[in-house]
């Protein structure tokens, strides 16, 4: 019987050509995207699985609560001092272990420096935490004395070739590091990338507290400067609510108590705390100010799977509705095979059957197309995958759950559908026809595929108009010609000079620094005094510093609306004067600008001032964003502090780059020799915040067009079909004069009916959807009702040129042959 109905299958195929391709193509290219996406979703799923210990390993967060209880801030790093503490008081953490970060450094050898990024100081035992295998070297040993660095395979083989690097030198900024240990290469799929590994003792001794004996990093008073990402591992067994029970009190007991302004006792615990992630839960959960990685969101992988899904669906509707469009043509076969003595059991195999090798065919063709898409998938996705057929089990689950699920799902309603068919009203030719049941549920499938693409459409259209709002918003200052430069140690205890030396270039318009250029994070808020209307305000809410040198605002194009910007020609602007944004205005509750200007303010949390940097406010800048704007503006405090700059900013003439830049290198080695220049542009660095944003935008774009293919492919058969069915009919209306344009509207008309009732399916859908994305940005557009009608006429445009061909074909077949017709 299976040779019999495998034939009648390739019979069929064979005698339909048209509605067989369809079928398989349809299912071929929704198989194919669907595949694509699956292995995306395993990838985003995948980060930081190939740890050892991968449900004990956690990453420690810090949050700060308002007074409601609400968030208000969340850094993915700890302060230095609470980590002696946490191993020392909670016997469920078998380890804890710090890393810092050293940012942009300067590694050489011999007369070669290169500046590196993946740089970090970790203690002793990282090893026992994070998988970080040695392939050199001895983990117990490679971290344990002061200036020992372990390098990652790739920089072993960029600093020494082929030579064994074990044993060898580096000079890492001013010290010397001997190389004490290899690692293989951090996965693509992690969290954290790290090229260099040197001991955290290195830094012990390197810099004291703000102005105390206590060393910044192992002393036991410094719970303010989160700069350490801090991993812990999990005894076996140990339970973690157990340990989050006992960390208010560890909070209160080391942090004490403090007076907010209305003089009520706030203990540490009220207003901040430790959340402690799975390292596997980083990469699409975790959303901090301060990620050291591009993390993704788990709603996007939700929404891919969701469109994986609607994809192959929508064209297991196509071959639901061919098979049950065509059931006419295959009723007297049923019929037939009744009479002979087939149940109904064996028919439903059968077509089910016929389904699945429909569906098995359409799995190679769809294998052959992930193949020949993967590179193309790469360049609009940033994101390499490997499709291994036979190499990976679950690329064959994968495969293996697609071809069933669209086998079954195709199949499974025509096949009851069919085998119902009681034999003698076929045969009878009197009481059976194609059926009310057939066509309702067409209409329904052919409904739900509109809706499913108007969805799609709507979905589109706002995230376009979401990112080119970003990409055009008002940011408040002026982004063209911008260069950014680092500046290390050496750049600014000699920047007075350097900058006058690059003032004197005839094409650099204007010369600044600072500790946070805009695009990077604002993480410094070390607190702050004030008097507002002669009240003191104390450190109410978060207002972070930025420290500059003078001509900030100007090479930025920043609008004073008040007061005045900083001046070299007031010797007190050094020392002594502060400038903050309208957002701070209102915090602190100036009635306005004017009113701010004068107001006594000082900074607190300073190494060279002991008891805070007092002063008045002399200037109130118009809001500008420093971060994306996924993040709401807050409350700025700028003054000038030139130690503390760690980025140049240059105002560049239009003209060649490149030139300028060269003559730029031979001034900073005048000043910092052989330190080797690296730059970025300030308008690609705002590009590369919502880079995240710009791949998904992309991917759901092609796969939004794609999936609207795959509907219309089904909607021209099935228009073909209909056509067809109605041949007689169009036939007879011609000779008692219908036009060929009422023939194209009575054959187009019910494609509007259901594209109409798609909108209505799809509009509160979309609009929820959508309006749930949106509240990811503080500043975001409104959803407005032209996205809608576009959307709906977009849909009903495609929906008639898809069904116009053979509308138009069958109303200019001439009547004779119409009449003939069977």
């Amino acid at each position: 019987m299976f040779k019999n109905y495998f034939k009648t299958t390739l019979r069929n195929m064979k005698r339909y050509k048209g509605y067989s391709a369809i079928n398989i193509l349809g299912l071929a290219i929704g198989m194919a995207i669907c595949i694509i996406i699956l292995l995306f979703v395993q990838d985003e799923l995948s980060y930081d699985t190939y740890h050892p210990y991968t449900n004990r390993i956690y990453r420690i967060h810090r949050e700060w609560l308002g007074s409601d209880g609400s968030v208000w801030g969340q850094l993915c790093t700890l302060a230095p001092s609470f980590v002696p503490l946490l191993e020392n008081e909670f016997p469920q953490l078998e380890h804890v272990v710090r890393m810092l970060s050293s940012g942009q450094t300067m590694v050489s050898i011999n007369t070669n420096q290169f500046i590196e990024e993946r740089f970090y100081f970790a203690e002793d035992d990282i090893f026992e935490v994070l998988d970080l295998p040695l392939l050199a070297g001895n983990p117990k040993t490679a971290l344990k004395q002061p200036n020992q660095v372990v390098l990652s395979q790739s920089m072993a083989h960029k600093y020494f070739g082929q030579e064994n690097a074990l044993g060898k030198q580096l000079k890492v900024d001013d010290r010397l590091f001997q190389v004490t240990g290899i690692m293989r290469d951090v996965p693509r799929n992690s969290h954290l990338h790290i090229d260099f590994l040197a001991s955290f003792i290195s830094l012990k001794g390197r810099w004291t507290y703000y102005g105390t004996d206590q060393d910044f990093l192992y002393g036991s008073n410094n719970f303010t400067d989160n700069l350490c990402l801090t991993y812990a591992r999990l005894a076996a067994g140990a339970d973690l609510e157990t340990l989050y029970a006992k960390l208010p009190d560890f909070m209160d007991r080391h942090l004490g108590t403090r007076k907010d302004n209305e003089g009520n006792i706030r203990r540490a615990s009220d207003y901040n705390r430790l959340i402690f992630m799975k390292v596997p839960d980083i990469h699409l959960h975790s959303h901090t100010s301060n990620e050291y990685g591009p993390n993704s969101d788990i709603r996007y992988v939700v929404v891919f799977t969701l469109i994986a899904a609607f994809i192959l669906i929508i064209a297991c509707i196509n071959f639901i509705n061919l098979s049950t469009a065509r059931s006419m043509k295959r009723a007297k076969e049923v019929g037939m095979r009744k009479v002979v003595g087939a149940s109904r059991r064996e028919l439903v195999y059968q077509f089910l059957g016929e389904s699945l090798i429909i569906a098995f065919l359409a799995l190679i063709i769809s294998i052959v197309l992930v193949y020949f898409t993967m590179p193309l998938f790469k360049q609009f996705s940033d994101r390499e995958l490997n499709f291994h057929l036979f190499g990976s089990f679950s690329h064959l689950l994968i495969l293996l759950g697609i071809f069933l699920f669209s086998g079954l799902a195709a199949g499974l309603y025509p096949a009851f559908y069919l085998s119902a068919i009681r034999p003698t009203a076929i045969l009878q030719q009197s009481r059976w026809t194609s059926g009310n049941l057939g066509s309702i549920l067409r209409k329904i499938l052919v409904v739900f595929q509109f809706a499913i693409s108007i969805a799609l459409i709507i979905c589109v259209g706002i995230v376009y108009s979401q990112m080119r709002y970003m990409r055009n918003a008002d940011l408040g200052f002026n982004t063209n010609n911008i260069v950014l430069l680092p500046a290390d140690q050496v750049i600014y205890q000699k920047w007075q000079e350097v900058k006058q030396a690059l003032q004197q270039h005839p094409r650099i318009i204007s010369v600044s620094a600072s500790k946070r250029a805009p695009t990077g994070r604002l993480l410094d808020s070390p607190g702050f005094r004030a008097q507002v209307k002669g009240k003191p305000v104390t450190s109410t809410f978060s207002m972070p510093h930025n420290r500059v040198d003078i001509d900030f605002f100007k090479t930025y194009g920043m609008e004073m609306i008040a007061g005045r910007d900083f001046s070299d020609k007031f010797s007190t602007d050094f020392s002594e004067a502060y400038i903050i944004n309208e957002t701070a205005v209102r915090r602190l509750g100036f009635d306005s600008p004017q009113e701010a200007i004068g107001a006594p303010m000082e900074a607190l949390g300073l190494s060279s001032y002991k008891e805070g940097r007092k002063g008045k406010i002399i200037g109130v800048v118009r809001d500008f964003h420093y971060e994306s704007l996924h993040n709401a503006i807050v409350p700025i405090l700028t003054y000038v502090l030139p130690s503390s700059i760690n980025t140049v900013a240059l105002r560049l003439a239009p003209g060649s780059i490149e030139e300028i830049m060269s003559e730029v290198q031979e001034i900073w080695d005048r000043y910092h020799p052989g330190y080797p220049l690296t730059y970025s542009f300030l308008d690609q660095r705002i590009a590369a915040l919502y880079q995240n944003e710009t791949r998904m935008m992309r991917m759901f774009g092609v796969f939004s067009i794609l999936a609207i293919f795959i509907g219309c492919l089904g909607l021209f058969g099935l228009a073909s079909f209909m056509a067809e069915q109605r041949t007689k009919e169009i036939g007879i209306r011609k000779v008692f004069g219908a036009s060929i344009q009422k023939i194209i509207f009575l054959l187009s008309r019910d494609f509007s009916k259901w594209v109409l009732l798609g909108n209505i399916l799809a509009w509160p859908v979309s609009y929820l959807t959508m309006k749930g994305w949106l509240e990811n940005f503080a500043y975001r557009i409104p959803i407005g009702i032209h996205v809608f009608i576009f959307s709906g006429l977009l849909t009903l445009i495609i929906a008639l040129i898809t069904v116009s061909y053979q509308s138009i074909k069958a109303a200019y077949t001439h009547p004779i042959d119409s009449l003939r017709y069977e």
